[in-house]
This record gives structure tokens, sequence and C-alpha cells, in this order.
């Protein structure tokens, strides 16, 4: 070949890498040998490992999935009380003997109605604590 390029046969006769002699030693590099694994990629927690990088433990993901069910409950037992508080018979039974609860028409008045939010905030903190017996 004339024009100066390396025939294809000679790039594959060496199989180290291609040096160029007409330069100096430092410009000139060897590959890179990982033994198979990225170098980059710590596999296991090391004495020179980065002390910002944390590894997640079991008992870490069994905690927070503790805490997602607690929470979980705590709504459940919001949605319960609610539940219960708009039923008619506890309703009747909460405000029958408490004065001025119900307005002219029947209708639960504004104290009324204040005095079942308390009861079901209470509700929900009886039943929440009974659902956190469980965790």
């Amino acid at each position: 070949m004339s024009d100066g390029a390396t025939d294809l046969s000679e790039l594959f006769a060496n199989s180290g890498p291609v040096q160029n002699p007409s330069l100096p030693q430092s410009t000139t590099f060897s590959p890179i040998v990982t033994g198979g694994i990225d170098p980059f990629i710590a596999l296991s927690p090391s004495s020179n490992a980065s002390p910002n990088v944390k590894t997640v433990q079991q008992h870490q993901t069994f905690a927070m999935m503790k805490y997602a069910f607690k929470s979980l409950f705590t709504y459940f037992s919001f949605f319960l009380a609610a539940m219960i508080i708009s039923l008619p018979v506890p309703r009747n039974l909460f405000l029958q003997y408490i004065p001025n609860m119900y307005t002219s028409g029947g209708v639960v008045s504004y104290m009324g109605a204040s005095v079942l939010a308390g009861i079901a905030v209470a509700l929900t903190y009886v039943i929440s604590t009974l659902f956190s017996i469980l965790f």
C-alpha cells in the first residue's frame, strides 16, 4: 500500500497494544486489566470505601416496612373512626345527653360536629393503639 495506510493483517498480527516508538514512554499507555470485574463498583463495603456510601441492611428494610404498615393502620383507623361516627346510632348515642347539639331542624349543629370530631379523634387513638399492638 503506497498511501501510508497500515495493512489490516499487520494490525491483527500483534495482539498487544499499538505502541508508537517515535513518542516518549510517558505518552504511551498499556491497557487496563481489571480481572473481569468493574473496578469502579464496590461489591462489598471495605475499609477504604467512602464514608458517604451506605448499604441498606435487612433490619433497616424491615424497620421501614414496619413504619409503613403502622402509618397505613393509622390512616385506616382515621377512616374507621369517621365511619363509626357517621353512623346514626353512635351519633345519637353520643349527642342525645348533651344540650344544644342539634339545630331546630334536627341537623347536627356546629357544636355537635365539634363534639363528634373530638370523639372521632379519641376513637382513632384507641383503634391505632390496638393496631400498634399487632406490630
